[in-house]
């Protein structure tokens, strides 16, 4: 199975995804807390993607566990999003993922 770093899917437009996972993996001496994102529409022959951006892990998972967001995507909801780059007060920009 292809999978493919989230951030290829950064100006594409809506997508819907249909399944998400958490996985936490060992990166040196810290473990590092990614979501497994499936899509319903296939980019480049891919529907897998991985994240660790923190914005968009929070959506889904609170210190490992499901949000509600996350158990509804479980049960077989389908959730339509874009990704979007956020400007904070301090002046830095990162991505995050919204509702369409």
């Amino acid at each position: 199975m292809t999978e493919s770093p989230l951030s290829k899917l950064d100006n594409k437009g809506i997508f819907i995804i249909i399944k998400v996972e958490n996985v936490e993996k060992k990166a040196w001496k810290e473990t590092v807390t990614e979501v497994n994102i499936e899509t319903e529409e296939e980019f480049d022959g891919v529907k897998n993607f991985y994240t660790s951006r923190k914005m968009i892990v929070s959506k889904f998972y609170d210190n490992g566990k499901p949000t509600q967001l996350a158990l509804d995507i479980q049960r077989g909801k389908k959730y339509r999003v874009k990704i979007i780059k956020q400007r904070f007060s301090n002046g830095k920009e990162d991505f995050d993922i919204a509702k369409s």
